[in-house]
């Protein structure tokens, strides 16, 4: 899948501004693409600031097939591998040695980074379900 942006996009962290914006906007029912545009940055940053903040939820259904995108294999989460990060992260494992565990468990790496965002991602999923 790729993104096709046609609007400049700003580099760096996101501001203050930003959030307000995006907060703002949000509340509107602006997608994560026109916000993107509104406050030139990509959609996929906009987009993952509202997933981890709440502000909308990721799509509920599984994809069960990987793909190749720039020449690497992506494999999506499936149930049973956020069930076992979400119940290692409750018993106090580190993001790293999750992701240690899940790479050994599911026999595809997973970063410590990844582990941070689908956890992210499924804290708002369920904060959305239950307000």
């Amino acid at each position: 899948m790729k993104c096709v942006v046609n609007h400049p996009i700003r580099r760096g962290r996101l501001t203050e501004t930003d959030h307000d914006a995006i907060i703002m906007f949000s509340a509107k029912k602006y997608t994560p693409g026109r916000i993107a545009s509104i406050i030139e940055r990509h959609p996929s940053t906009v987009r993952f600031y509202m997933y981890s903040h709440g502000l909308m939820s990721p799509p509920g259904r599984y994809r069960v097939k990987p793909c190749v995108r720039n020449g690497r294999l992506v494999k999506p989460f499936d149930r049973d591998e956020d069930v076992f990060i979400q119940v290692l992260r409750i018993q106090g494992y580190t993001t790293t040695k999750i992701a240690e565990m899940t790479t050994k468990r599911f026999g595809h790496p997973r970063t410590p980074a990844t582990i941070v965002t689908r956890l992210k991602m499924l804290a708002a999923m369920e904060e959305a379900r239950h307000g």
